[in-house]
């Protein structure tokens, strides 16, 4: 039993735990733990693994919701054997055509890891090849019960919509509320949708609007989806005033206040182990966190407007008391000192000592780096926080190109290449990050050669990634840094031809930039 740390440790289940259970606690972090979690491909944690004396899986259960006693619940319907992974492998190798129990096998596969659904995919579509009318059986969605057709049906449209580059769609998310329109899915079809449109790039933004219109007319009195559409105006500023009056409509959606009325009325009908769930430490340290954001957004406004600035710092001041180990904020702190002239206090923010104490992630040292030597000061601290990102992240492809950025902003690009540069490329045989490594050098306009063996092997490794036109892309552009514009014309042309209308406008232009540097080259 591979155990997360929260259910453990209540004294309460901790001895059924070791009357029934031989124990193991794989922790991040060191050599052992790190191969549990590679061997039996444990996504995140908490994550309760049951295995057997072979090593193979009974079950497993992802994630940790209070209260303890119905999690309890769980636990021990794995040790009398209900419905666990085992059990239901076993039974739909006797009973292939039962949709029922394929929709239980495919929602343990999703439950175990959210990302990578290929084996739910796979027993999704095997119920409706079985099914296509959804007479054959019924699962649950949430207290309700639909057919396993119609929730397979909608899980399939769920990954094609969440799928990488442009596999991504919200077409047959669209064709399951028109096929279902009573659906007790359908909310959740719609919520789904309005959360793709509301980013959605160029080629959707006609229907993105039109799609968001229907949704909050749908559902009125949910402030999420008006949440959507303010944010799709915000992001295109695009319906100014129509997203104006969505937002008018979302003044109820305060989720502090909302959890103080649920536990208030849990309490009084006795039950305050789920007032805990709804009202609990871990919800208030998100509010604390929600808080120091608005206090930074208010900060970073005013300071952009020049007005207001003594509210303005001292709002600011207060996100970093909130949220002490938090760079972001301090770094916005330190820029506006920067402005300011007062080098002394964003220092005192944002300087030397951060990097000591308490111990910073990877992430924050390198928000840090990437600061100071974009500011070309405190430049001997900025490279050492860099050093110890590395030492923590040494095989992370974005912590070293962001380590190369920094030394080239430092203008020690021979340290960049020493991090970032052939080295590395001939240990990396993933096409995105040889594909990412290409880009970084063309945007730089150096190491060009080691750019171009990079993006060429990712082309040739192109099978291994969902988004191939991604990667003709990138080689173009190494091509067009290094002045090889016929060959980027046609790696620009393979990368319009594999693209399936998700990038369509974006590489259209670079097609239309590099033939402009060609016509420019004829001219001379």
């Amino acid at each position: 039993m591979l155990l997360g740390q929260q259910y453990y440790d209540n004294p309460k289940y901790g001895k059924f735990l070791e009357e029934n259970f031989i124990l193991y606690r794989a922790p991040r972090g060191d050599k052992t733990g790190d191969a549990v979690f590679k061997r039996f491909n444990v996504s995140g944690t908490p994550f309760l693994l049951f295995i057997d004396g072979n090593g193979k899986e009974i079950d497993w259960i992802r994630g940790y919701s209070a209260p303890p006693d119905k999690f309890h619940e769980k636990v021990k319907n794995v040790l009398q054997g209900v419905d666990t992974f085992k059990v239901l492998s076993e039974k739909s190798l006797e009973n292939p055509k039962d949709v029922s129990l394929l929709a239980k096998l495919a929602k343990k596969y999703s439950d175990r890891d959210p990302i990578n659904t290929e084996k739910a995919n796979a027993l999704y579509k095997q119920i409706v090849a079985i099914d296509p009318d959804g007479k054959m059986g019924m699962t649950e969605y949430g207290k309700d019960q639909v057919s396993c057709t119609e929730y397979a049906e909608f899980s399939l449209g769920q990954a094609v919509l969440y799928a990488r580059g442009t596999q991504r769609s919200p077409e047959p998310l669209k064709a399951f509320i028109k096929k279902y329109p009573a659906s007790k899915i359908l909310k959740s079809a719609y919520m789904s949708l309005s959360s793709f449109y509301a980013y959605a790039p160029g080629p959707y933004k006609e229907e993105a609007f039109k799609f968001l219109e229907e949704a909050v007319a749908k559902y009125p009195d949910d402030p999420y989806f008006r949440l959507y559409y303010v944010s799709r105006s915000m992001n295109n500023k695009e319906n100014i005033d129509r997203g104006i009056e969505m937002a008018e409509g979302m003044r109820s959606m305060n989720q502090a206040s909302i959890a103080d009325y649920r536990a208030r009325l849990y309490q009084l009908k006795g039950d305050l182990s789920q007032a805990e769930a709804v009202y609990s430490q871990e919800f208030m340290d998100g509010q604390v966190t929600s808080l120091a954001y608005a206090l930074s957004s208010y900060a970073s406004f005013w300071m952009g407007q020049k007005k207001n600035l003594d509210s303005a710092e001292k709002m600011m001041q207060t996100a970093i008391l909130l949220e002490p180990d938090n760079a972001y904020f301090r770094q916005s702190a330190a820029g506006f000192y920067l402005q300011a002239g007062k080098t002394d206090k964003a220092l005192e923010v944002f300087g030397p000592e951060f990097i000591k104490t308490p111990k910073p992630n990877a992430s924050a040292l390198m928000t840090y780096a990437r600061f100071w030597a974009s500011n070309k000061q405190n430049m001997e601290s900025a490279a050492a926080a860099m050093e110890s990102a590395l030492k923590l992240s040494p095989e992370d492809a974005y912590v070293r190109q962001s380590a190369a950025q920094v030394f080239i902003m430092m203008e020690k690009q021979d340290k960049a290449i020493e991090i970032y540069g052939p080295a590395y490329i001939k240990i990396q045989d993933n096409p995105l990050a040889l594909s990412g490594y290409g880009r970084f050098w063309a945007g730089q306009k150096k190491n060009l050669d080691s750019a171009l063996e990079a993006a060429k092997k990712a082309t040739t490794l192109a099978d291994q990634s969902p988004n191939q036109s991604y990667l003709w892309d990138s080689l173009a552009g190494v091509y067009l840094a290094a002045g090889k514009l016929e060959e980027a014309l046609k790696a620009e042309e393979k990368a319009l031809a594999l693209d399936e209308g998700f990038n369509t406008e974006f590489y259209q232009t670079q097609l239309k930039k590099i033939k402009d540097e060609i016509e420019k080259k004829a001219k001379k």
